[in-house]
């Protein structure tokens, strides 16, 4: 496991902000407003809007948790002239 890996395998125990403050930047990626999007958890089945996940800002880019069982589900990247977004374990990606 390298070192970005074992980081998005284990969640910190704090130090997370709610959904809203990856908005902004998944809004840009998929063109639509990213607060009303719903994903469902491949890890655990649940279903929620993106302003309701945890996100991590003290990581490589923002990484995005399940609010119900901490798997990660998207990873942010901002690098020079592009963004990157890894969907990871998500079910369904719902854009209203």
């Amino acid at each position: 496991m390298n070192a970005e890996e074992d980081l998005l395998s284990v969640p910190p125990e704090d130090g997370y902000v709610d959904g809203n403050a990856v908005a902004g930047a998944m809004s840009l990626a998929l063109g639509r407003d990213a607060t009303t999007i719903v994903l469902q958890c491949a890890e655990c089945g649940d279903r929620h809007r993106v302003a309701e996940t945890r996100v991590y800002l003290r990581c490589p880019g923002m990484v995005v948790r399940c609010p119900a069982c901490s798997a990660c589900e998207v990873l942010l990247v901002d690098r020079p002239r592009r963004l990157q977004l890894t969907l990871m374990s998500i079910r369904m990606l719902e854009l209203p």
